[in-house]
């Protein structure tokens, strides 16, 4: 069920127990993956999963937060700030509007920490148990373990072949040059950095990527969201017991 799309009647009979909320931002990709790549795939993920578990599907967040790639065309970053107060507002009124328990997918690592301080302060006082998903590293990790010849990074083989499988029609050729990986030895901060370090907005070797590798990726992803929804629906914390 798509929150958006359905009446205030309908909304209010609908089953609450699980909303799915899908965030991303819009920054550089390398020369051949869409400015919209975090958001997208986080949408694909938590489109499929709550369809198949039933749960209410909230409209994505597109906007985000990045400072190594905003100087890239097409690149829009809002401040840390009001990601954080964009994020807590609307926790908030998902909380107000009786949902028991809201799982967001996020597509960007910039967004990690305004998603932490969020959920941390709403679920001091609201009634709703909120489970944040870095889908990119939670989700399909034994998948990735089997078919990624290379180190996950941006627009790389992972990525890569995520939107090939997801949205072939806004992949473009990836250029014969575009394979780059480029790291500190230490945490360095400043323009001069991040323009060596993402010459190309890439950390990766695309080259290697395919479309049957980001299918397998994708199924496997959408199973373990979904298996996550349908605990939460059932009463069940993602708990792990160690021994």
């Amino acid at each position: 069920m798509r929150w958006a799309e359905l009446t205030w009647p309908e909304f209010e009979k609908a089953d609450k127990a699980v909303a799915v909320l899908p965030v991303g931002v819009v920054e550089a990709h390398g020369p051949h993956l869409p400015l919209g790549t975090d958001a997208l795939m986080a949408i694909y993920v938590a489109e499929r999963a709550a369809e198949e578990a039933g749960a209410l599907l909230l409209p994505p967040i597109w906007y985000g937060t990045t400072y190594v790639l905003d100087r890239f065309p097409g690149t829009i970053s809002i401040s840390a700030e009001t990601l954080y107060r964009l994020y807590r507002d609307v926790f908030a009124e998902v909380a107000r509007n009786g949902v028991k328990n809201l799982v967001v997918v996020n597509g960007h690592g910039g967004n990690i920490d305004a998603l932490r301080m969020a959920a941390k302060d709403v679920a001091r006082s609201a009634d709703m148990t909120i489970v944040v998903v870095n889908w990119w590293i939670d989700l399909a990790k034994e998948a990735r373990r089997r078919v990624l010849e290379t180190p996950e990074g941006h627009a790389a083989e992972d990525e890569t072949s995520e939107v090939i499988a997801a949205y072939p029609h806004l992949v473009k050729a990836v250029p014969r040059d575009a394979d780059e990986w480029v790291e500190m030895r230490y945490a360095v901060y400043g323009r001069r950095a991040y323009e060596a370090m993402y010459a190309k907005a890439v950390q990766g070797y695309p080259s290697r990527a395919s479309r049957e590798k980001g299918e397998e990726i994708l199924r496997a992803a959408v199973e373990e969201l979904k298996s996550l929804i349908l605990d939460l629906k059932a009463g069940r914390l993602p708990l792990e017991r160690r021994t």
